[in-house]
């Protein structure tokens, strides 16, 4: 199954559940984000063991889908705040019959684990969290003695964006406080800074979405975000897609969001 395709078990929508059978994600943006994260896994010296795996923010279960199906031997938990996607990613995992996943209803900030997990991913989510330094303690803490914590988040600051992007919010009078931000994300120095200061030594810092990833991210909101013309958006979504693999394939400077993997100090001596 590919990468978001079983949202088509939940989706009401006839265009939508279409769009997802036949392209797996079609919210171009989000799957670059996946992406990114995928690829990060991958690099991670697990040694081919099975590993415990938190996705901490899960929505619908995307990422725990796809990896169920790719990974049987291990152990994935999603945790979601809202208890509406955790009934959907729960009607997924039941169609897909992924039995290495498991769901919970649960506050970052008020976390039941402790030393228990190999791999902890929090993708786009502290950017929404008012108590950051808590969220980022609580989830090294739910890690196991030099496990790995990745996070990613909006970048600070914004590189310039299309003002197409500001002229549809305009348009059909989106304000940016709807996104539920909080912050506006992270510098690079800020989050190694976060890491460090819960017990986890970065190992990677990056950027994402650079020139031709945020130029594939502004053409998708601009042409409607979730709501496209479905003619409009049949037609561009190759370029979308072509954008989206250039940026997987660039390491920029700088970019509008940000990724980081740090692993978990071994009594308190740093990361081994």
């Amino acid at each position: 199954m590919r990468l978001g395709e079983g949202k088509k078990y939940v989706e009401k929508d006839w265009k939508r559940r279409a769009a997802y059978t036949l392209l797996g994600e079609p919210h171009v943006p989000g799957w670059i984000r996946l992406q990114h994260v995928l690829r990060s896994i991958g690099n991670l010296p697990l040694n081919g063991r099975p590993v415990k795996l938190l996705d901490a923010g899960c929505s619908r279960g995307d990422l725990l889908t796809y990896l169920a199906e790719r990974h049987p031997r291990w152990s994935l938990v999603g945790l979601e705040l809202e208890g509406d996607r955790i009934e959907m990613a729960e009607s997924i995992r039941r169609r897909v019959n992924a039995q290495n996943v498991s769901y919970l209803r649960a506050d970052i900030c008020h976390l039941p684990f402790r030393n228990e997990f190999d791999v902890v991913i929090c993708s786009d989510v502290m950017e929404h969290i008012p108590d950051d330094k808590a969220a980022f303690l609580n989830l090294t803490q739910a890690l196991k003695p030099g496990g790995y914590l990745l996070i990613t988040s909006p970048s600070v600051p914004q590189p310039r964006h299309l003002r197409s992007v500001a002229w549809r919010e305009q348009r059909v009078g989106f304000e940016p406080s709807e996104y539920g931000h909080v912050r506006d994300g992270y510098s690079t120095d800020g989050l190694k800074t976060l890491f460090e200061e819960v017990g986890a030594d970065p190992i990677e810092i990056r950027y994402t979405y650079g020139r031709w990833g945020t130029l594939s991210f502004d053409l998708f909101f601009s042409i409607g975000d979730n709501h496209p013309n479905p003619i409009v958006f049949a037609g561009v979504y190759p370029l979308l897609k072509t954008l989206a693999y250039m940026d997987l394939y660039n390491e920029p400077a700088h970019g509008a969001a940000v990724l980081g993997i740090a692993q978990k100090r071994i009594n308190g001596n740093g990361a081994k």
